[in-house]
């Protein structure tokens, strides 16, 4: 490539990153955050490390996230921080695949500008852009992972605390790194390699055991639950969710299915033949079917966690050019081979694009430029307009009413199941119980004598039953006008008590 042919593609890369920047920036100011993302604020800003780590089993999420968001939620920053972090990890990320990978700039741009890259992960702030950040950088430190071994270790360890889906990639990641030393080990007659590997290698399986550490007694949550198949239904489970994964990415069918899954493997085992290397191709399908498998048995992933698997296909592509440069940087058919995989990324990306856009997508682009995802923010405005903070405020749904919590400084909030002051959802028995408005309204007559209202913040899924009507009676304050893309529509009631 001549000088002015690079210098052209620098500009081109430039303008597409700071127009990656600004629209994600865009949606970001668009976007309302919703339960997911509270949850995770309120935990971060009311739970020391330790009491954390004792809840961390019911969330489903080990602790990266938690622990990196606190130091924001504790200093008092408002709840919108969070995504200004998710966006500042995924920019980051974005940099990291513009500038260092060998990608061409067709492809980063379609993937920039895809559901790979753009929303999701960018400005819905969920702990999976650390699982972006992470890959790319082993991507990025790849050649490099036996002269800087604890770095690529370490990497290996946060990938694990990411989340559970990460698991997988990142202990066979560590299985080919280790693999690949006692390979060399034996074949040079040298210790070296493997005393080299261990110095990092360790620090993944510690961050596993600390992982298991955290989900102990996983069980004891009311809402864990694993299906029980024979060994036909079972393999079917599998198959269908293998199926599932990418329909739901690309909104195309089986046959497109299919034929994206014959091409991939074929050419990933001929790849994998020219660089006598099928590390990486293992990896990718470890983690594809990881997340079949936890679907089939555990809980049914979505659309968030699909998408972790496109930085997988992103750090092999990126490790298999790396390995072409290491071993065989003359293997014309393996290049050849390397552009096949990336037009397989640039259909995978419009393709998920294209789903984006379409109108069977709950979270579609026009939904980020013009729905509304959740009325948490406008129901906080209202309560810190013409609620007082030591009003009592009972919600109806704890992780509903925690959208709105996480907006508001210096309220409390009680659940109406069971009288108790509430803030983000342990998902216990307690916070899933019922109770009658007379239950209710007892409760607050006897827990607060002095005053004459209470205010319910009360949703559709809500844990309060009414069969006389009597809520109905009520003044209404204030009423989401419409629906919101996450279900969270809020109706707020003066209610008075009778004294």
């Amino acid at each position: 490539m001549t000088g002015d042919r690079k210098k052209i593609n620098r500009i081109i890369l430039a303008v597409i990153f700071v127009a990656y920047v600004v629209f994600n920036g865009l949606l970001l100011i668009r976007h309302e955050q919703w339960r997911d993302e509270a949850n995770v604020w309120l935990m971060a800003g009311e739970l020391s490390p330790m009491q954390l780590f004792g809840e961390i089993r019911y969330q489903g999420h080990p602790c990266l996230w938690y622990l990196l968001v606190m130091p924001f939620a504790k200093l008092g920053l408002p709840f919108q921080t969070i995504g200004v972090i998710s966006l500042g990890i995924m920019t980051v990320t974005a940099g990291i695949f513009v500038w260092k990978t060998p990608f061409s700039v067709p492809v980063k741009a379609v993937c920039l500008f895809s559901p790979v890259f753009t929303y999701f992960y960018a400005d819905i702030a969920r702990n999976y852009c650390l699982i972006a950040l992470i890959l790319m950088l082993l991507g990025l430190l790849y050649p490099e992972r036996n002269e800087r071994c604890v770095l690529y270790g370490l990497l290996l360890g946060l990938l694990v605390q990411a989340d559970t889906i990460a698991i997988v990639s990142a202990g066979m990641i560590s299985l080919m790194w280790l693999c690949e030393n006692l390979y060399s080990g034996f074949c040079t007659r040298s210790f070296t390699p493997v005393k080299n590997v261990m110095k990092g290698v360790w620090i993944p399986l510690a961050s596993l055991f600390l992982w298991i550490a955290q989900f102990y007694q996983v069980s004891d949550s009311p809402v864990y639950q694993v299906r029980d198949f024979g060994i036909g239904e079972f393999l079917g489970e599998v198959k269908n969710f293998s199926y599932h994964i990418l329909i739901r990415m690309t909104g195309r069918g089986q046959s497109f299915c299919l034929v994206f899954f014959a091409l991939f493997f074929l050419m990933a085992v001929l790849v994998s033949m020219r660089l006598k290397d099928a590390g990486a191709f293992l990896v990718m399908a470890a983690a594809f079917l990881f997340q079949a498998v936890f679907s089939a048995v555990v809980y049914q992933l979505h659309i968030w966690h699909f998408i972790s698997l496109c930085f997988v296909f992103l750090w092999m592509v990126w490790v298999w050019y790396q390995q072409r440069e290491e071993k065989y940087p003359g293997d014309k058919a393996a290049k050849v081979l390397l552009g096949g995989f990336q037009m397989l990324l640039l259909v995978l990306s419009a393709g998920m694009f294209l789903n984006w856009n379409s109108d069977k997508e709950p979270s579609s682009l026009d939904n980020a430029l013009n729905g509304v995802y959740s009325d948490g923010v406008h129901a906080a405005d209202y309560i810190k307009e013409n609620i007082p903070k030591d009003a009592v405020i009972v919600s109806a749904n704890v992780p509903f009413a925690s959208t709105v919590l996480a907006y508001l400084d210096g309220y409390d909030f009680y659940y109406a199941g069971s009288g108790e002051r509430t803030s983000y959802a342990d998902w216990s028995e307690k916070q899933n119980r019922s109770s009658t408005f007379r239950e209710l309204t007892a409760w607050a007559e006897q827990k607060f004598p002095e005053i004459q209202f209470i205010y319910l913040l009360n949703t559709e899924d809500s844990c309060l039953s009414d069969e006389e009507g009597e809520l109905g009676k009520c003044e209404i304050l204030y009423q989401t006008p419409g629906e919101t893309v996450r279900g969270e529509e809020y109706t707020i009631y003066k209610i008075p008590l009778q004294r």
